[in-house]
């Protein structure tokens, strides 16, 4: 996400991400305190990932682990939070991108769903050769003909949301 976030900031003029991370394990980086706001999101939420920061994309962080200046609840209900507070023109503006364990994923394009916005997923499937050969990696997919079988390692990994969690 911080790739992609940083390649839409770069390549899309007047597009400004805002990234949202949650970690059920002690985050893998320093936390610092942001200085930007974040509409929807309380002042007290305020710890950040710093390398976003120093690019100006605001990003907040979210467990359950009771983490200060962290968001405590899901990922899904900080973005929901956040989602909440933007206009309807705004939120016309808004496409979600999201990685991590298939729960997870499921409950951000339930999110995408409720808001009718566009979710891509980046999925993780255990992938034995990697070249679309075993087909180990394979998930269903919603098209317009039908119910397809997909390989992550080929077609994918990133689907649209919609098409994975129907």
């Amino acid at each position: 996400m911080i790739c992609l976030s940083e390649q839409i900031k770069e390549q899309h003029d007047g597009i400004n991400p805002t990234v949202f991370m949650g970690s059920e394990v002690p985050f893998p980086f320093e936390r610092e305190k942001s200085a930007m706001r974040v509409n929807g999101i309380a002042e007290a939420v305020s710890d950040c990932l710093p390398l976003l920061e120093e690019w100006s994309i605001p990003s907040r962080l979210a467990s359950l682990q009771g983490y200060s200046g962290v968001y405590q609840g899901y990922i899904t209900d900080l973005a929901r939070d956040w989602l909440n507070a933007l206009s309807e023109e705004e939120r016309q503006q808004v496409e979600i991108y999201s990685c991590g364990p298939t729960p997870m994923l499921k409950a951000v394009a339930a999110l995408a769903k409720e808001f009718d916005l566009p979710c891509q997923v980046s999925l993780e499937e255990y992938m034995a050769c990697a070249v679309g050969g075993c087909a180990g990696c394979v998930v269903k997919v919603t098209t317009d003909e039908g119910e397809a079988m997909k390989r992550v390692c080929v077609d994918g990994p990133v689907f649209d949301a919609h098409t994975v969690f129907a």
